[in-house]
């Protein structure tokens, strides 16, 4: 039967002597840091009822619940406790909890487990002591009781002596790079000494012990992967030794960095086309695309993105005055960034003669005059509308090394695609099914001097 009495706090102003508090532990967090103090404080024998002393001093910026457990001589863990106390950011509190021992079958000792957002750690104190029974002899049976009595003083002596760790307290979560306190408690007759071995094997801390109570800081290194330590005490004596393991996993300090654009320009910001344009950038991230695209979404010119921050693009010749973008953008890990300058394009009638259509890639559109709408000096769309679930006729005007030609959504996720030989001079790509007229975009994708290059040319799929 689990008694649902309400735990009581202490008033404020009241003042609780730490002397009473025989466990404690540290918890150190980005956010702030957490201790908690655990002792029996009383035993009603005649009641059966074991009263736990818990203070907890919270230095972060949100709550943190406290629920208290009994263990048992098997090892089994049960919740010895229906209510929860609960301490504010940034205060203090203290409560008694009282544990009827006749709830359960066997009792080792208590722990009260303190958890908030970032934090966990764990006090505990010993079980109440057990009161021998004594009989009651008669006269005719005192040399009995002498020998008794001799023996009860024999078996308290090796008791006293006996090598035994009653607590040793460890938090079971560390930030790398921070430093926790492992709060212990020995008796007995013997050494006292202590060890703390890396994830890696390696004997990192350790000693022997003066004293046979008090607290350890143990020193967690920096590292970006999580790991376990292992803390290990043991007192060793005449009459044999005791031994307490504790494992302490610790979580990476480093938060990893998101992609960023810090800059982007483009020089001139006012240009012809045919001239060549200079985009400087800064940005943070693994992989990415610059691209020189239209107000209406064509794609002109893609270039991979580059960790020295320059590029170049040609403007592509125009029939009249206009607007143009540079995109940049960037990603990291499942983060992405995006970035655009703007351009203003001035008309040029020569060069924007029977020309109005992406040249993407291709940096030296000499034969832009000559070519259709739709060519841009490696490959020509044949069918730009296209039906649904129709054919789309690619013609490749200059193969290029180790080349793939695709129809991509504006999304840049891959339709359908084939890989180009050198002897290739024509491809069919098969369109989708599509319940509206839809934009799609064809790219070729090759290698050459300056790395991976793409050039496009949008085609339209109608229903």
């Amino acid at each position: 039967m689990t008694h649902a009495t309400a735990l009581a706090t202490v008033p404020a102003g009241e003042i609780v002597s730490s002397a009473q508090f025989g466990s404690g532990s540290a918890v150190q967090t980005l956010a702030g840091s957490v201790s908690a103090f655990f002792a029996l404080a009383e035993f009603d024998r005649r009641r059966g009822v074991a009263t736990y002393a818990l203070r907890v001093v919270n230095r972060t910026s949100c709550a943190v619940i406290c629920r208290t457990w009994v263990v048992t001589r098997s090892g089994d863990a049960l919740l010895a406790y229906p209510a929860l106390f609960e301490v504010a950011p940034l205060s203090s509190g203290a409560t008694r909890v009282p544990l009827w021992l006749r709830d359960f079958g066997s009792f080792d000792r208590a722990i009260t487990e303190v958890v908030g957002d970032g934090v966990r750690c764990i006090v505990e104190a010993p079980a109440p002591a057990r009161r021998n029974r004594k009989g009651v002899y008669g006269a005719a049976a005192s040399i009995a009781a002498a020998a008794l009595i001799f023996s009860a003083g024999a078996v308290a002596l090796i008791h006293a002596t006996m090598p035994r760790i009653s607590a040793f307290a460890v938090p079971p979560e560390a930030i790398a790079g921070t430093t926790v306190r492992a709060e212990y408690d020995a008796a007995g007759a013997g050494k006292l000494s202590y060890s703390v071995i890396a994830p890696d094997g390696r004997r990192v801390q350790g000693g022997s012990l003066g004293n046979f109570s008090g607290s350890i800081p143990v020193a967690i290194a920096s590292s970006n992967d999580p790991g376990a330590y292992t803390l290990r005490m043991t007192i060793t004596g005449p009459l044999g030794a005791a031994t307490e393991t504790r494992v302490l996993n610790t979580i990476a300090a480093k938060i990893p960095a998101a992609a960023q654009i810090d800059s982007i320009a483009v020089t001139p910001a006012v240009a012809k086309p045919g001239e060549t344009v200079a985009v400087d950038y800064a940005a943070a991230g693994d992989s990415g695309y610059v691209r020189l695209q239209g107000t209406d979404g064509t794609i002109w010119q893609q270039r991979p993105f580059s960790h020295a921050g320059h590029t170049a693009f040609v403007i592509p010749p125009l029939k009249s005055l206009g607007e143009m973008r540079v995109v940049l953008h960037v990603t990291k890990g499942r983060t992405a960034a995006e970035s655009m300058a703007g351009l203003a394009v001035l008309a040029d009638q020569d060069s924007a003669i029977g020309a109005s259509s992406p040249i993407a890639g291709d940096d030296n559109p000499a034969s832009s005059g000559a070519a259709n709408a739709d060519e841009n000096g490696t490959f020509e769309v044949l069918t730009p509308n296209v039906q649904s679930g129709g054919s789309i006729r690619v013609r490749i005007i200059s193969p290029r090394s180790g080349m793939r030609v695709a129809l991509t959504d504006l999304q840049s996720h891959e339709i359908s695609g084939v890989d180009i030989g050198p002897e290739t001079s024509a491809v069919s790509l098969r369109a989708p099914v599509v319940t509206e007229a839809t934009r799609y975009t064809v790219v070729a994708s090759f290698t050459d001097g300056f790395g991976q290059e793409s050039v496009v040319a949008p085609v339209t799929i109608s229903p």
